[in-house]
């Protein structure tokens, strides 16, 4: 682990201890982002373009990250697109020459990528690699033609998760005769979005204002629970977790909204809450039990109906793609907000994965803080 550190605020010691590239590999999503866009500019996707299939089955095999982008994609697709989305670690024995078979992660040693690639090829499937195709899985495509976006860049397998969502995001896209409305932003109008957030939690950029450095501070507490008050929030709180657990070390839970308002409910409810300052050791029987402290991640758009279902109920912080954002519904949403209220949307998609680059930039901050080790 890198020298450990405890002002936020120096950047020197940061850039001193950063031997490892933690804080470039994080500042690299958007070029990532960017990469996948190039590569269907290219016509990588352009045998997709015509297909109406009868599925398209998302491959994760053993990698967690892989398998957190598919759900994420799912959730906020799925409802949208007109064509069914299926999520599993191995590839499914129906597969046929109707089907779009991708193969998502950063392993191509695993060999569930190699077997799923291997079937989709016989049985004539259309085959999309967001793998590096190279070692068992490029022996397993041969000469067969195949849809490659795999990374065209250096790349941290620890945060790769934008790149997975990306790619699959790009595909979803991919077919002109499949409605998928709203369709989801560019993927190179995201990167610029990633870009920005990368810029504004650079390590010179102060602690008061950056809000990955915020965050980080958030997550340095052991009561510390993330959420999210949609399907895809949740994922991305999951996402957020586990990138705080594979970079750094500290050990966080998710769940979703109904959870983890239950919990801050229960205390109250059972009369078991007691304030710490009031709490002795030699007197009390038990110590007092400590309510978590709720990350909740959503969008602009969302967070003033989320301040009030949670403001009256316990310690919850609202974390969306924007600093500061107003709370007042009609100045915080813009047309058709009312319908982007109660769900996902595809048009999410910047602000969802701008919190994901937050995180693994709280995640490279903690880790060179030596956080895990306090």
């Amino acid at each position: 682990m890198s020298a450990h550190l405890r002002d936020l605020d120096d950047v020197d010691g940061f850039i001193a201890a950063d031997r490892d590239g933690l804080l470039r590999a994080a500042a690299t999503s958007g070029a990532h982002v960017r990469a996948v866009a190039h590569a269907v500019s290219e016509g990588v996707l352009a045998p997709l373009e015509d297909l109406r299939p009868r599925a398209v089955v998302i491959v994760t095999g053993s990698s967690t990250t892989a398998r957190q982008a598919a759900e994420f994609v799912i959730a906020l697709l799925a409802s949208r697109i007109d064509v069914p989305l299926v999520v599993a670690p191995a590839l499914p024995g129906w597969i046929g020459p109707l089907d779009v078979v991708v193969v998502v992660g950063d392993d191509p040693g695993d060999r569930a990528y190699a077997d799923a690639a291997l079937r989709a090829v016989r049985r004539r499937a259309e085959l999309v690699a967001a793998v590096p195709v190279e070692g068992p899985l490029a022996d397993a495509v041969g000469t067969e033609r195949v849809a490659d976006l795999s990374p065209r860049l250096p790349a941290d397998t620890r945060f790769s998760f934008v790149r997975l969502v990306a790619a699959l995001v790009a595909v979803c896209a991919a077919f002109r005769s499949v409605r998928l409305h709203p369709a989801p932003p560019a993927l190179h109008d995201v990167a610029d979005a990633l870009d920005a957030e990368a810029t504004a939690d650079h390590p010179a950029q102060e602690s008061f204002h950056n809000q990955a450095k915020l965050l980080a501070m958030r997550a340095d507490d052991p009561r510390t629970v993330f959420s999210g008050d949609t399907p895809a929030s949740t994922v991305l709180a999951e996402r957020i977790s586990t990138a705080l657990f594979t970079v750094a070390g500290i050990g966080t839970a998710a769940v979703d909204e109904a959870g983890a308002l239950a919990r801050l409910r229960l205390p109250a409810r059972s009369g078991a809450a007691v304030d710490p300052i009031f709490y002795d050791p030699d007197f009390d029987d038990a110590p007092p039990q400590q309510r978590p402290r709720i990350v909740m991640a959503t969008t602009v758009a969302r967070r003033w109906s989320v301040q009030q279902r949670t403001s009256a109920i316990g310690d919850v912080d609202v974390v969306t793609e924007q600093a500061g954002a107003p709370d007042d519904p009609a100045a915080s949403s813009g047309r058709g907000a009312a319908a982007a209220e109660f769900g996902d949307s595809p048009t999410d998609l910047t602000a969802y994965l701008t919190i994901a680059v937050r995180a693994d930039f709280a995640a490279a901050y903690l880790e060179l803080t030596g956080a895990s080790a306090r």
